[in-house]
């Protein structure tokens, strides 16, 4: 019998998006959080006396800054040499993407399996057999799994590979290929990486995503780590996920039909993040909460987002310290009745409001609204135009929800001072 770690998508010193850039924001907790999260599968390795360490690629993410990101992860490595664990890792397309990872050794105890073809490591200590290949270009649109050998008989195969599969959800078609290519080689465990989220895509023969250790952005919620793979007598026995995230990103959904005044707001909203943060076993934890259903309060709401954006920031703050903050508050109540009412008069709200509601949900219909985008777009430093993050104005979904907020605001703001007379 023998253990191994399955891990992928480390992106060491990334940087994690989405609060930096606010006044308050918990910098401590998310600086290095992926170092952190990396020491603790190094930790997890050494206390779990692993034969191995495999990574399925975008162990860096893309150029270094310097060369202190090398340093650490030799230091690390060092670590596991010196209780007998080697690693064995492939390129994925952020590692192939770097320069500077090329440019330098590898530790003894790592290897790096090439990107010209699949190759093979016997360890005959296990009886196991680990064959892959890396990324050579940080785009990959051949189907490597096409050039593995079939697996080795007397042996545990394993193969290492970063790909997309035939598809995931917010991931790009890297390395495309079909289960069944899979199969046909006959491994017993196909050790993925790429896609962030982890998935057991199949148990006979095992295909695994781990996910990555450490989610980076709102689009990366839930724990975050690796597996923890035991084999007896040739066949996975033991298939344990493990949380190695240091900091943790959370959707929270919070009913407010029928709330009567703020202070139940702020009860509802106080009793869903307790339940996050206890979820959260002890991480600092960043949330971005939906706060849905009919509700009186709703056109107030909607006319002043700021004053409800701060009112939940200070709540959160209260509740938890540094370890909890609002990454971002989508108020999507509605206040139908008062709406209604409104429209049963012949007023000008009235026409207002209708105007406004014949607003086009997609952005192409507004005259004028293109090139003031346009505009905006060139004045726009480059790290504002942030997909991961929800803030990407080249993205016409994200176009269309920013006119559907400003059409809730402005009706908000309609009903919650009367109109215009």
């Amino acid at each position: 019998m023998f253990k191994f770690l399955h891990a992928a998508d480390i992106h060491l010193d990334s940087p994690l998006r989405g609060l930096s850039r606010y006044e308050s924001a918990p910098v401590d907790a998310i600086r290095n959080a992926c170092r952190r999260a990396f020491e603790n599968l190094v930790e997890l390795a050494i206390s779990e006396r692993v034969a191995f360490v495999l990574i399925a690629g975008d162990l860096y993410d893309g150029d270094w800054k310097d060369y202190g990101t090398g340093i650490y992860f030799s230091r690390q490595m060092g670590r596991l040499a010196a209780h007998g664990i080697r690693v064995f890792a492939v390129a994925g397309n952020h590692d192939a993407a770097s320069k500077t990872t090329r440019a330098l050794e590898t530790p003894a105890n790592v290897k790096m399996f090439s990107s010209r073809k699949a190759e093979t490591v016997l360890l005959d200590d296990h009886w196991v057999a680990i064959s892959g290949r890396s990324f050579a270009t940080s785009h990959v649109d051949e189907n490597l799994a096409a050039g593995f050998e079939p697996a080795r008989k007397g042996y545990f195969n394993i193969g290492l590979l970063h790909t997309s599969l035939d598809g995931r959800e917010g991931h790009a078609p890297y390395a495309p290929c079909s289960l069944d290519d899979l199969r046909s080689l006959g491994h017993q465990y196909w050790a993925l990486g790429h896609v962030h989220r982890q998935e057991v895509v199949s148990e006979h023969p095992h295909v695994v995503f781990p996910g990555c250790v450490q989610g980076r952005h709102i689009r990366e919620t839930g724990p975050k780590g690796c597996v923890l793979v035991t084999v007896d007598d040739g066949e996975v026995v033991g298939l344990e996920p493990v949380a190695l995230d240091v900091f943790r990103w959370s959707l929270c959904e919070v009913a407010l039909g029928d709330a009567a005044d703020l202070r139940e707001v702020h009860g509802r909203v106080r009793e869903a993040l307790s339940r996050e943060l206890e979820a959260a076993d002890g991480r600092p934890l960043a949330i971005r909460l939906h706060l849905t259903g009919v509700t009186p309060l709703a056109d107030d709401l909607a006319a002043r987002p700021e004053t409800l954006e701060h009112g939940l920031r200070s709540l959160a703050a209260e509740l938890a310290g540094d370890a909890l903050w609002l990454e971002r508050v989508e108020n999507q109540t509605t206040g139908r009745l008062a709406q209604d009412a409104a429209l049963a008069e012949d007023s000008p709200m009235a026409n207002l409001i209708l105007e406004l509601a014949a607003v086009p949900a997609s952005p192409d219909g507004i005259a004028g609204l293109e090139a003031l985008l346009g505009d905006l777009l060139e004045k726009l430093p480059a790290e504002a135009l942030d997909s991961e993050t929800g803030l990407d104005l080249r993205d016409p979904a994200i176009r269309a929800r920013l006119v559907e907020e400003a059409r809730h605001l402005l009706i908000g703001r309609l009903l919650s001072t009367g109109g215009a007379k």
